[in-house]
């Protein structure tokens, strides 16, 4: 038995009203509360011995589906779409519980919950003073890149192989400053664990994409052929629920095709968090932009994924290119990633491609794009569309 705690924002109202659901062991509602009318417009009587499949838009909008079991453990609330009782369709956020019956037998009436201490550090053992004083000084050097802007960029080719797609196709990649005046920029292993940890990364994020629209805006040439820019999505930025409203308004400023930019969502960050990165594919998708599952193969997970999530790439993951050649397994999974972007009208994007006998195995197996060394190792984005200078200036993009 679960419950399903409801909150919706009625605007009209100015406030949010929360209802909650119990769910039995066979799907159909077996309690409501008196909230449930103002919330989904049915009365008590109404829902009781509903099946929830009835309530709700699709099967991916199930709250009690396996799917969501990180949600399920943590509290999380999901956003889904419900049917309302008037017959129109309506998001709201659902956080699932155990009913209070389940909760009552998980936990034997002799039980004793022991309080755990703190971890406290041993007396003895000095404070890495000098990790610390490093820590802080390459924060601030972030913090003043991201406020500074002009981020060293680069970007990557992508090569069409199985596929009659035209335009040129690249994905930038993220570069900071190098650090105590170094020439050499710092790449996401040297910086991305202090970004996310210190919750920087929905800026590095935003940074990137405006310097990345705004130079192809001044270079004409790129705007009119471009056919795929690929740009990274953080988890802070697919939880972001401003973020769709940030790309809206930076599409209208420069006026650049919705349908060339692709924004990778990382198949850990899909896995973990489902709703969320669906949610985003499904808003993103409504201005017209591409959506990309980045890293397919890497678990068992993103196979299903990449079947399921509403994305238009499948990019498989860098490790089944790197154990291609001694581990045949590779093949096989490469060619099971291939078979589902075929049968789901998905285009599946080959990575580290390093040598002509990797890429003539893709092409064998059908896959549709290659990126990597043999295409073009990482290049300055500053050199793309350099002989293009153009004088437009798409102003400041919030």
């Amino acid at each position: 038995m679960n419950e399903l705690v409801i909150c919706r924002h009625r605007p009209g109202a100015g406030e949010t009203v929360t209802t909650v659901l119990t769910i039995g062991q066979d799907g159909t509602v077996t309690d409501t509360d008196p909230n449930i009318l103002l919330v989904l417009g049915y009365s008590s009587s109404d829902l009781e011995g509903r099946p929830l499949k009835q309530l709700i838009a699709s099967a991916e909008d199930n709250p009690l589906s396996p799917d969501y079991a990180n949600y399920h453990e943590t509290g999380r609330p999901l956003t889904v779409t419900l049917r309302h009782g008037r017959g129109y369709f309506m998001a709201a956020r659902v956080i699932v519980r155990k009913g209070r019956a389940e909760k009552a037998h998980s936990r034997s009436p002799e039980a004793v919950v022991v309080p755990k201490k703190a971890p406290t550090r041993q007396p003895g053992k000095p404070v890495n003073r000098e990790n610390i004083a490093q820590t802080k000084a390459l924060l601030a050097h972030i913090r003043e890149c991201l406020a500074q802007g002009g981020l060293p960029l680069e970007f990557q080719p992508i090569e069409s192989l199985n596929t009659s797609a035209s335009g040129l196709a690249f994905e930038v990649l993220a570069r900071l400053r190098g650090a105590n005046g170094s020439d050499i920029a710092m790449t996401p292993p040297d910086f991305l664990p202090l970004i996310e940890r210190f919750e920087l990364s929905r800026r590095l994020d935003r940074q990137v994409i405006k310097q990345t629209l705004c130079h192809i805006y001044r270079h004409r040439q790129l705007s009119e052929t471009l056919g795929y820019c690929g740009f990274n999505l953080s988890l802070g930025s697919l939880q972001d629920r401003s973020f769709p409203g940030f790309i809206a308004r930076a599409l209208e400023k420069t006026g650049l095709n919705p349908g060339s930019l692709c924004f990778e969502i990382p198949a850990h960050h899909a896995v973990a968090y489902t709703a969320d990165c669906r949610q985003t594919c499904r808003m993103l998708r409504r201005l017209g932009c591409k959506t990309a599952l980045d890293g397919a193969g890497n678990s068992m997970d993103s196979y299903r994924l990449a079947g399921r999530l509403p994305v238009d790439y499948i990019k498989l993951a860098p490790e089944l290119m790197q154990g291609m050649k001694d581990e045949p397994t590779h093949l096989v999974m490469m060619e099971a990633l291939q078979r589902i972007a075929n049968s789901t009208g998905k285009i599946s994007i080959a990575t580290n491609v390093e040598n002509d006998i990797a890429r003539q195995r893709v092409q064998n197996m059908g896959i549709h794009l290659i990126q990597g060394k043999l295409v073009s190792a990482p290049l300055p984005l500053t050199e793309l569309g350099n002989t293009d200078q153009g004088s437009r200036s798409a102003g400041a993009i919030a």
